[in-house]
């Protein structure tokens, strides 16, 4: 399921996004203004990256159902690199062009106050949209380190959010210097140059987010803390004896994918097995029986899961990792296997 915060800056960027897209091209359409042109494409960039965001939020909420078993969460990542591909081709590609464009061809751009208002009018909600989008994550973080939970935990939404917000603020205001020193000098190399910096700007941010997505989508392990913690939890045991071949995986930044190979400690064993060997055993004979018992019931334990999984992949070559769970002698609800084995 979509964090609650992902999805409340998502649609909160959305409405602010589509509201100044429509300004910024009004105040291109009134002053020829390349920068103001880039800013026009950057937001409306941005507002359809958002809208791709909101429907890979909805989509990765299903539920696991008969053909995705561990659920939709990874269509999240699969749209964040659309949405990371349009802010590189459009945003940044077409920004740049144009800047480029106009260093070539220079056109004077016709500047005046409503070119300036719609530029502090677009900071103010673009700013806005930057600090709700800050402060949803850090409520998502719970008091982690902010920059290490966006940077190892926080939903690449959210992370693509306050990057794209955080581009548009600084764009806005590359925009307004370069706009301001054309206006006051009549050279329109700045605002060339403006535009240029905004679209290189905004090919950074797509990058950054397509690694992000990436790197989720074919399997991210855990945070370090977080492994740690699970063999911690593991090792505590009284039962187990040691914990080795640990992996993980993200399948989404809320829903985690554990394995470890463990061993039982004989003595626990005995300990289970000695209420169930008749009293007239006892002395040195009962300890060599129960150790005795003990190791074969390991052994047999372990030998039939390799067993199973040679028979798995006999008939399913496919089969590179395999999880098996026993249940208890008469009882229907799965427990975890001692021994349990995924390769």
């Amino acid at each position: 399921m979509a964090a609650p915060s992902s999805l409340k800056a998502v649609v909160a960027a959305l409405a602010g996004n589509t509201f100044v897209t429509a300004i910024k091209f009004g105040a291109f359409a009134l002053s020829g203004s390349g920068a103001m042109l880039s800013e026009a494409i950057h937001s409306a960039a941005d507002t359809g990256n958002q809208l791709l965001l909101f429907i890979g939020l909805r989509r990765g909420a299903r539920p696991a159902d008969d053909e995705f078993h561990y659920g939709y969460g990874g269509e999240r990542f699969v749209f964040g690199i659309l949405s990371a591909a349009g802010i590189f081709f459009i945003g940044c590609g077409v920004t740049v062009y144009h800047g480029i464009q106009s260093l070539l061809h220079p056109h004077p751009p016709h500047v005046n106050w409503v070119t300036f208002a719609v530029l502090g009018l677009s900071l103010l909600i673009e700013g806005g949209v930057l600090l709700f989008a800050v402060r949803e994550v850090r409520r998502a973080a719970d008091g982690a380190p902010f920059l290490r939970f966006v940077r190892e935990r926080a939903d690449p939404a959210a992370v693509a959010i306050l990057l794209e917000d955080g581009a548009a603020v600084l764009g806005l205001g590359l925009a307004t210097c370069g706009i301001t020193l054309t206006w006051s000098t009549s050279l329109t190399v700045f605002d060339a140059a403006a535009s240029i910096l905004v679209g290189v700007l905004l090919g950074l941010v797509a990058l950054y987010l397509v690694a992000a997505n990436r790197a989720l989508l074919l399997g991210r392990a855990v945070p370090d803390e977080v492994q740690e913690r699970f063999v911690r939890i593991l090792s505590a045991h009284p039962g187990i004896r040691s914990v080795h071949d640990v992996k993980t995986r993200q399948l989404t930044p809320e829903v985690y994918k554990f394995k470890a190979e463990i061993s039982l400690d004989e003595r626990a064993v005995c300990a289970a097995l000695d209420g169930a060997l008749p009293p007239s055993i006892a002395g040195a004979e009962r300890a060599r029986t129960l150790e005795l018992l003990s190791r074969r019931a390991l052994n047999f334990l372990c030998d039939e899961v390799d067993a199973l999984e040679r028979a798995v992949r006999t008939e399913i070559p496919q089969a590179r990792h395999i999880d098996l769970e026993f249940d208890r002698a008469g009882e229907g609800d799965a427990v975890p296997a001692a021994g349990h084995r995924v390769r």
